[in-house]
């Protein structure tokens, strides 16, 4: 694997690889951002996942990190993104994505997803993925409790989901989706009629993979939205998120292309169902780029549905 040794940002910071030596200056940097009360602190760096932080006079300023995405086969996150108040603006976020992705090239990593927080009005990690390519395929509503209860409150903080290719390729192909039509529509919103609805090819001829069920964190009684994720290029698709909706799913991202059964890619609806006991959610707590607008009113219409 390739090391990056000191990588100057400006005339006065450095990005490094980060050491276990580093961990408690980085839970200060996660401590200052989000409360004396963030409950997602690191202890152990793992080895295998990317691992940066940015110095200034030998003092940690930032952090961000890598780490493969969930089952899916050679699909990596960049998360965990940190910098403190007094070091921005000096290009370290910018500089964070850019040495990862090169790091994930090297690897033959096919596709990266970023899950941009939305408790900023400025939406500036939504932004900076922007400059570098990555797509907005959706939101994650509600997943994280106890996320600055300062803005939030009780509110499970919503994450967007956007993706990019490192092969060059996007979108779903002419692999054919099966949604239901008010779906189909939001999904235009998300990519374009032309993708959604295009000439289609034959659609695997194996059996559908099962959907995946992940249930939402509990954090000081607060619970996250459970969330399932659906293959969408067989017609059982249908059926499986008629039942979902029935039991209190509603629509969140479209992920294109993460799933593979051998040789074969296939595309991926996640769905997800806020706890029970949160009653009206804020929604001008959730902040988004413009390219997400319409999808969050979408998202609106669906949860008040339910």
């Amino acid at each position: 694997m390739a090391t990056l040794s000191r990588v100057s940002v400006d005339d006065a910071y450095t990005v490094r690889d980060a050491t276990n030596a580093d961990v408690d200056q980085i839970n200060r940097l996660f401590l200052a951002e989000y409360g004396e009360g963030y409950p997602y602190l690191m202890h152990v760096l793992n080895a295998r996942h990317i691992n940066l932080v940015a110095e200034l006079d030998g003092r940690i300023v930032g952090f961000a990190r890598a780490a493969p995405y969930g089952q899916y086969v050679d699909v990596w996150e960049l998360c965990s993104l940190v910098v403190c108040k007094r070091a921005r603006r000096h290009g370290i976020a910018k500089r964070f994505t850019g040495v990862r992705l090169e790091r994930l090239k090297e690897r033959g990593v096919r596709l990266v997803v970023s899950e941009g927080v939305t408790c900023y009005e400025d939406c500036a990690s939504q932004r900076n993925l922007t400059a570098f390519g990555f797509r907005p395929c959706g939101l994650l509503p509600f997943r994280h409790p106890w996320i600055r209860p300062a803005i939030l409150g009780m509110q499970p903080l919503t994450l967007t989901v956007q993706v990019l290719e490192l092969s060059g390729k996007t979108g779903f192909g002419r692999r054919r989706l099966f949604l239901p039509e008010s779906y189909t529509i939001a999904a235009e919103e998300l990519f374009s009629q032309q993708e959604v609805r295009p000439p289609w090819h034959q659609s695997p001829a194996d059996r559908s993979p099962p959907s995946k069920l992940t249930a939402g964190k509990m954090i000081r009684g607060i619970r996250g939205a459970d969330y399932v994720d659906i293959p969408i290029n067989w017609e059982i698709a249908t059926e499986r998120i008629q039942q979902l909706r029935l039991a209190g799913y509603g629509m969140g991202a479209i992920l294109p292309g993460f799933g593979r059964v051998g040789s074969q890619t296939y595309d991926v609806l996640r769905m997800h169902r806020p706890d029970e006991g949160m009653n009206d959610p804020d929604f001008n707590l959730i902040h988004v780029v413009d390219e997400l607008a319409a999808h969050k009113a979408f998202i609106m219409h669906e949860f008040g549905r339910i």
